[in-house]
C-alpha cells in the first residue's frame, strides 16, 4: 500500500469540551487531507467558559509517547501547543533533535487560556521556550505571548513590527504575530505580521469576526503545520491556513454551550 497521506504530529495538552487544544489540531488535520497523531502534554479540565486546572504528565510519559511515534510513522510536520513544565520543553527539544531537518516544526506559545485568566505554564517555563527556537521553523505568537517570549513588560509601548523583531533576536527563525489582540476595535481588520530572514512584513487584512472564539491559535498553527507537510512553500501555507480560519470563524462557530462559541464543523477551503 502506497503511503501517502500527510502525517502530522501535535505535542499539546487536552481540552475535553473541544474547543482547543489536541482535539481540534486533529480535526484540522483531517480537514487538509492528513492524518493526525498526538502526544499529550497536560491533562486540562476546562469548559468554554472557564479553565478549573491542568496536570501535566511526567516527562518520561513524554518521551514514551513520542519514541513510539517517531518509530512507527514518517512525521511530516510537528505542531507544537501547550508545553506546562520546563522538563517537558526539554523533552521536546531532545526529540526535535532527533528528526530529520526536512520536517517542519510549528510552536504555538500557548501560555494562558480561559480570555488570559489561567495559566497554562509554570512560572518558568515561558522563558524557556527559546530552548526550541533552533528546531522550529515558525513561532506564532499572539501579543500578549510575543511580549512574554521577547521578556518585554508589558506595559513598554512597541509598534509589531519592533515586536516581530524582539522575538526574533530570541533565535526563531520565522514569526507570524497574531493580530488578534493589537486591533483598534472588534471593526478593524484582522492583520498579522510575518518576520524572517527578509525582514518584517505586513500581511493582508482579514475580514473581522465579532466574537471571541476559542482554539483560534491552535487552529491556525495546526493549518500552517498541515500546510508544510503537504510541501506548501511556508508563505502558501501560512496564507491557506489565515484563510481557512478566517473562513471557519465566519462559517462555523457556533455558540453550543454556556460559553465561548466554538468551531463546531470544519470544512476545508476551497482555493
Amino acid at each position: 500500500m502506497t503511503k501517502s497521506v500527510p502525517i502530522i504530529l501535535t505535542i499539546a495538552g487536552t481540552d475535553p469540551s473541544g474547543g482547543a487544544g489536541i482535539n481540534v489540531d486533529l480535526q484540522v488535520f483531517r480537514d487538509f487531507g492528513g492524518h493526525g497523531i498526538a502526544a499529550i502534554t497536560a491533562l486540562v479540565w476546562q469548559n468554554t467558559r472557564k479553565i478549573g486546572g491542568w496536570r501535566a504528565v511526567k516527562p518520561v510519559e513524554l518521551r514514551s509517547q513520542l519514541k513510539l511515534l517517531r518509530r512507527d510513522f514518517d512525521i511530516g510536520a510537528v505542531k507544537i501547543g501547550m508545553l506546562p513544565t520546563e522538563a517537558l520543553i526539554e523533552a521536546v527539544g531532545t526529540f526535535l533533535g532527533h528528526l530529520s531537518g526536512d520536517v517542519s516544526v510549528v510552536l504555538d506559545p500557548v501560555m494562558v487560556g480561559g480570555k488570559g485568566q489561567a495559566s497554562l505554564m509554570d512560572e518558568r517555563a515561558s522563558r524557556l521556550l527559546q530552548r526550541l527556537a533552533l528546531h522550529v521553523g515558525l513561532v506564532t505568537p499572539n501579543g500578549p505571548e510575543a511580549r512574554r517570549l521577547a521578556e518585554l513588560d508589558e506595559n513598554v509601548s512597541i509598534a509589531p513590527e519592533e515586536l516581530v523583531e524582539a522575538v526574533m533576536a530570541k533565535g526563531f527563525k520565522r514569526v507570524l504575530l497574531t493580530g488578534g489582540h493589537l486591533r483598534a476595535d472588534e471593526r478593524s481588520p484582522v492583520v498579522d505580521w510575518l518576520g524572517d530572514s527578509r525582514g518584517v512584513s505586513e500581511l493582508s487584512g482579514l475580514e473581522p469576526v465579532a466574537f471571541d472564539v476559542r482554539g483560534t491559535g491552535c487552529q491556525l498553527s495546526s493549518a500552517i503545520a498541515a500546510g508544510r507537510a503537504s510541501a506548501q512553500s511556508w508563505p502558501e501555507a501560512i496564507e491557506d491556513a489565515r484563510t481557512y480560519l478566517n473562513r471557519l470563524l465566519h462559517q462555523r462557530a457556533r455558540v453550543i454551550s454556556k460559553g465561548r462559541p466554538v468551531v463546531v464543523r470544519s470544512e476545508k477551503s476551497s482555493k
